[in-house]
């Protein structure tokens, strides 16, 4: 079994930081090519991408990012709207060159790629979606819980590793590979100050006790998505239904479905290679 121990490769990366429009940004670039934006879920942060970003920079130039309010990037007292993210990413490629991009999102990530692809189509050559968000009206309870005023503080709450450990079993086919690094650096970037702010912020801009706002609503605007895409889920997904993905690919023209089985929200990591080949045949070939 691979070990998830991501700082000392992080290192060799040449770790950046870059302010656009007073927001730090940091990312990881690595390889040459076609420009290949990586963008991380909710809570997550860019050593998510550790299986992946060194098989992928052989092919493409592959940049990952911190998402404001996430990881290491900045955590300003904002109100995290979808368009808030999209002017960040955006003014974030402009400001390391990229004019136009492809764009690897998972899970929240994916969703944000996803709107990109609606609302800035000149932006994204490929668009790559991983287990994605996006793909439907509803949002679990937990979410919608965490939009009211008291009970989203309760939540979101103090932050304990046995309780992130036990979140992150929902995510992965297989528990045994939440190793204690994962927990480790999940823990030591929620500690961060900000951090909690912002996460309940990116929830509380984009939804309600009701689920998400309608006016930030993909779901019914699938069909706009004119880039080449690539939808990749695990069979076993618990947090998002592999059935969404299945109903989103016949809506977008142009688009195709990888399911990976013995897998959950994660085949970045729970089925690293298998995810790595179908990217990379997907950037080269179609």
């Amino acid at each position: 079994m691979r070990t998830w121990e991501p700082v000392g490769e992080m290192e060799k990366l040449d770790e950046k930081y870059i302010t656009v429009e007073g927001v730090e940004i940091r990312y990881v670039v690595s390889g040459g090519g076609a420009p290949t934006l990586l963008i991380h879920g909710f809570g997550e942060f860019l050593e998510v991408w550790w299986f992946n970003i060194s098989p992928l920079s052989e092919h493409c130039q592959v940049y990952a990012v911190d998402l404001p309010g996430h990881g290491l990037s900045s955590k300003p007292a904002v109100d995290y709207s979808i368009s808030f993210i999209h002017e960040c990413i955006v003014n974030f490629m402009q400001a390391v060159g990229m004019e136009h991009a492809n764009l690897i999102g998972h899970s929240m990530g994916g969703g944000i790629a996803l709107s990109m692809a609606i609302n800035f189509p000149d932006k994204v050559d490929k668009l790559i979606l991983v287990d994605t968000a996006g793909l439907s009206t509803e949002a679990s309870l937990l979410h919608r819980l965490c939009t009211l005023p008291v009970l989203g503080k309760i939540i979101m709450g103090p932050t304990i590793k046995a309780v992130l450990r036990y979140g992150m079993k929902k995510a992965f086919y297989n528990p045994d590979l939440i190793t204690e690094e994962m927990v480790n650096k999940i823990y030591e970037f929620q500690k961060i100050p900000g951090a909690k702010q912002a996460m309940l912020s990116l929830i509380r801009s984009n939804a309600d006790i009701n689920g998400p706002h309608p006016e930030k609503n993909t779901a019914d605007k699938l069909h706009l998505i004119k880039s080449p895409t690539l939808f990749i889920h695990g069979v076993q997904d618990e947090v998002i239904p592999v059935e969404h993905a299945q109903n989103a690919c016949k809506v977008i023209p142009n688009a195709r479905l990888k399911v990976i089985d013995e897998c959950g929200h994660c085949p970045h990591i729970e089925k690293a290679a298998e995810f790595d080949e179908a990217v990379i045949a997907f950037l080269k070939y179609n």
